[in-house]
């Protein structure tokens, strides 16, 4: 009797045990970590409630860490987090030690490619704009979840995807050099298709060109968004549909649109204002003229060279777009005309300091000293003309940048832009 007793009391307590260990187990990994304990147990909840939300929905981890700075002699903040969110793959950690008065965001995975200097500090502005750390977490939280949304596509796994466009091919026969429109030789596709081959390994993201002769009364842009993700580019069989990473640059024949859909990687490597020089230099190399190897040549290499740029965590921007042969020729004709206006100037000068005899400027020039004796003088204002300029404040104008993006038709983020040949 006293052993049924016992056994039952061991029961109960495992039952208890259970009770209380499955939802932290349920919960899944911790996201918000207060080592300073300034964060109350309420707010804490919210707080953690909402980042695993967020998280849920964006596939990416959204944490926070308010850290002491008792971590091991000359370990650098970044290092001591990664440490402590280890159970991360994908996502990003804004930290802050208060001792230390140090401050850090650390990304991990998918987010490394995305969360860039300026959003690591708008991150950090709006959690220090606060008054309570709680405040401060949920002003975080917020502003993650508004640059998730426009960055990364929502959770669509339960989403039905919709039927491929009858324009569009198998994925067994995909090809980075589509020529639907017959605008190259054998020759020049085979040669293209080779290039783009080898600069999509090299940078890991699918460099795609499509011709066709009309997108059937689809927009360039829907057009070339659901090409490349129901062709199956910049992802493995395996691969959801909105995974991926990559460009295709779309031409459209009847039309005559050029349109750049960018997707995953590339849409932090190719920026707003680093698609519009693309399309500049397409048409400047032949595109409207017909010269379409050479067109697609260049974007090629300019491709490569976009990609390189980004991987220094600085994409080609506003105010930062690459120089050009044409720019360097304006560079040194506006140096020449300077210079020889300058010079032109100068030597305008000596040759009058040769002269002699030089004609009077004014009439008063004319009149022998002493022989004009005035003795009543009077002015009298007629009119006036003013002319109005507006002027333009800082808040007028804006330099702009970054990348744009939306969602395609299969719930994937694209970013891109075009215009006409």
């Amino acid at each position: 009797m006293k052993l049924t007793k016992k056994l039952l009391c061991a029961l109960a307590a495992l039952a208890l045990a259970l009770t209380l260990t499955l939802p932290a187990l349920a919960a899944g990994k911790t996201l918000i970590i207060d080592d300073m304990a300034k964060i109350n147990d309420s707010n804490m909840h919210t707080l953690s409630t909402y980042a695993q939300e967020i998280s849920d929905t964006y596939g990416l981890d959204v944490a926070f860490y308010l850290s002491t700075n008792d971590y091991a002699p000359g370990q650098k903040l970044s290092a001591h987090a990664r440490e402590r969110f280890s159970a991360i793959q994908d996502g990003f950690v804004l930290v802050n030690d208060i001792d230390g008065k140090l401050w850090t965001v650390v990304s991990f995975g998918r987010a490394e490619r995305i969360v860039t200097d300026e959003v690591e500090d708008q991150f950090w502005a709006v959690y220090n704009e606060e008054d309570t750390y709680s405040g401060g977490v949920m002003a975080y939280l917020q502003e993650a979840e508004a640059f998730l949304k426009q960055n990364v596509p929502a959770n669509t796994a339960n989403t039905p995807t919709p039927a491929a466009p009858q324009v569009l091919r198998d994925p067994a026969s995909l090809s980075l050099m589509v020529d639907e429109a017959n605008l190259l030789s054998a020759a020049e596709a085979a040669e293209l298709r080779d290039k783009l081959q080898t600069l999509s390994a090299k940078w890991k993201n699918d460099i795609v060109i499509v011709t066709v002769n009309s997108t059937g009364g689809a927009t360039p842009m829907d057009f070339a968004d659901d090409w490349f993700d129901y062709n199956g580019y910049g992802r493995d069989a395996e691969e959801d549909i909105t995974a991926g990473d990559g460009l295709l640059l779309l031409i459209s024949m009847e039309e005559r649109d050029w349109w750049i859909s960018t997707k995953g990687y590339s849409i932090f490597a190719f920026t707003d204002a680093g698609i519009e020089f693309l399309g500049e230099q397409l048409i400047a190399d032949g595109l409207s003229d017909g010269d379409y190897a050479k067109a697609f040549k260049g974007f090629a290499d300019w491709c490569d060279k976009f990609f390189a740029r980004a991987e220094t965590g600085k994409p080609y921007d506003v105010g930062s777009l690459p120089k050009t042969t044409s720019d360097y020729v304006k560079i040194v004709f506006f140096g020449f005309c300077g210079g020889l206006i300058a010079a032109l100037f100068v030597t305008g000068g000596m040759k009058k300091k040769l002269k002699t005899v030089r004609k009077n400027q004014a009439a008063a020039d004319y009149v022998r000293p002493g022989s004009l004796q005035v003795a009543y003088a009077n002015e009298q204002f007629l009119y006036k003309n003013v002319t109005r300029v507006r002027s333009v404040s800082d808040s007028d104008s804006s330099s702009g940048g970054g990348s744009s993006s939306h969602s395609s038709s299969s719930g994937s983020s694209h970013g891109g832009g075009g215009g006409k040949f």
